[in-house]
This record gives C-alpha cells, structure tokens and sequence, in this order.
C-alpha cells in the first residue's frame, strides 16, 4: 500500500535515520530515485526498520529524516522529509548524538 491510501491523520511523525540510499538500479529512472532502508522509533531497542523507494536526491547514509509511523501499526511506515523533530526524548537525543559522533569520527 502507498501513504496515499490511508488518511494522513492515521500517522504519527517520529525520529529516524537514513541507514542506506542507493540507486534503484532501473536504468529509465531518474539517479535520484533511491531505495532508502531507515530506522525508526531510536527510542526502543532495537529500532523498527522501514524501506521505500523514492525520488529524493538528498537521501544519503546517515541523514536524519522524519518518519510517518501508522498509529495503530507500528510496522507501516513512510518517509516524511529529511530532518530532526522538535520534540525529542533524551534516548532518541543520545541516539542521534553517538550516530553523529561516530560519523565525524570516520571523517578525521
């Protein structure tokens, strides 16, 4: 099913992080459609693992992104936009905070 299939009132945003962003090899599509794999709910342990793929030119490895998660089914998710919410809690805080370290680790 798409997100357009649902009501968008039936979805929650939450917190996710972009895990892998890669061409979905149709030689006719654009290079900016992906297939993007992404966690979400950073909060539990482990994070739930959602997959689509979509036109987005700026999805790579490691980008923050906000997540549509279906209220009532945890496991129906769909991208939202690149970014960070407001309203983290302290373990998705800590969460994003190790993922950036880690990366700015890899780039010394």
């Amino acid at each position: 099913m798409k997100y357009e299939d649902y009501d968008e009132d039936d979805f929650n945003e939450v917190q996710g992080l972009i895990i892998s962003a890669i061409p979905d090899g149709d030689p006719f599509n654009s290079s900016s459609v992906k297939n993007i794999r992404y966690q979400y709910n950073l909060d539990q342990s482990p994070p739930l693992i959602g997959f689509e793929n979509i036109n987005m030119f700026e999805a790579q490895r490691g980008y923050p992104l906000i997540v549509l998660v279906h209220k009532e089914d945890m496991s129906i998710s769909f991208y939202g936009r690149v970014g960070i919410l407001d309203s983290l809690n302290t373990r998705e805080k800590s969460f994003l905070m190790k993922h950036f370290q880690e990366e700015l680790e890899k780039m010394e």
